[in-house]
C-alpha cells in the first residue's frame, strides 16, 4: 500500500515544484519508521510499506473492518481517541502500543494532517520501534566521526538499548576495554556522557 501525497520542494532558491507520487512513496520506504494516514474513524488511508508490515502481520498494530486496532481494547480506544482528537481538534499526540509477539513496544506520534489535493483531515501516524536498528547505522557512525571498526559496532549498539555489560560479553571482551573504547568514541563526537553520544548516533539511524 503506497503514500499518495505530494512533497513540495522547501528551498527558496530552488524552482518550486513536486515530486511525483512513485519518488514520494520511493523516499517515504526508505525511513526507519512507519508512516500511516489515517481518517477520523481510525481507517488507515495510505502507509509506507513498513508500517504496512506491522498491520499485516498483526505485530502490535492490526486492523479490524477497515479501522486500525491494537492487542488490546485499552490501548486501541486510547489509539481511536486520539485518531480523532487529531483529526477533528487538531491535536497532537503520543502513546505506546504493546506488542505480544516482540518486548520492545511500538511509539505512536500522531500529527493532525490536511491532505493538500483534496482538503480532507486526516492524522498522520508515525510509528516506531524502540530500539530498531539501522542496517547502517555503524557504516554511518563511521563515515561521519571516522569511528573504528570496534567504535562503530560498540556505539551502534548502545544507541539500540543495548547494556554495555552485555555488549563486552557478546564480543568477548572485558567491560575495561569496551569502556575504553566508548570513551575514544565520545572523545571523537566531542560529547562526555553516554546519553549525548546515542542521541548524536540516533541521528544516523532515520534511514533504512
Amino acid at each position: 500500500m503506497g503514500l499518495s501525497m505530494m512533497i513540495e520542494v522547501a528551498n527558496p532558491e530552488t524552482q518550486h515544484g513536486a515530486f511525483g507520487t512513485d519518488v514520494a512513496n520511493a523516499i517515504l520506504n526508505l525511513v526507519n519508521f512507519g508512516v500511516i494516514v489515517a481518517d477520523s474513524e481510525g481507517r488507515p488511508c495510505a502507509t509506507n510499506d513498513l508500517a504496512w508490515n506491522y498491520v499485516a502481520a498483526g505485530d502490535g498494530l492490526a486492523q479490524k473492518n477497515g479501522q486500525l486496532i491494537t492487542e488490546s481494547d485499552f490501548e486501541t480506544e486510547a489509539l481511536r481517541s486520539r485518531i480523532t482528537a487529531a483529526v477533528r481538534l487538531g491535536q497532537s499526540a503520543a502513546m505506546l502500543v504493546h506488542r505480544s509477539k516482540n518486548i520492545k513496544p511500538l511509539v505512536l506520534l500522531l500529527e493532525p494532517f490536511v491532505a493538500e489535493d483534496t482538503g480532507q483531515r486526516c492524522a498522520l501516524i508515525t510509528v516506531r520501534e524502540v530500539g530498531r536498528p539501522s542496517n547502517r547505522v555503524a557504516e554511518r557512525a563511521r563515515m561521519m566521526f571516522n569511528f573504528s571498526p570496534a567504535e562503530a559496532e560498540i556505539v551502534s549498539r548502545v544507541a539500540q538499548g543495548r547494556e554495555p555489560v552485555d555488549i563486552a560479553a557478546e564480543r568477548n571482551v572485558s567491560i575495561n576495554t569496551l569502556r575504553v573504547q566508548m570513551a575514544s568514541a565520545m572523545v571523537k563526537v566531542g560529547v562526555h556522557r553516554q546519553a549525548e553520544l546515542v542521541s548524536v548516533i540516533s541521528s544516523a539511524d532515520i534511514l533504512l
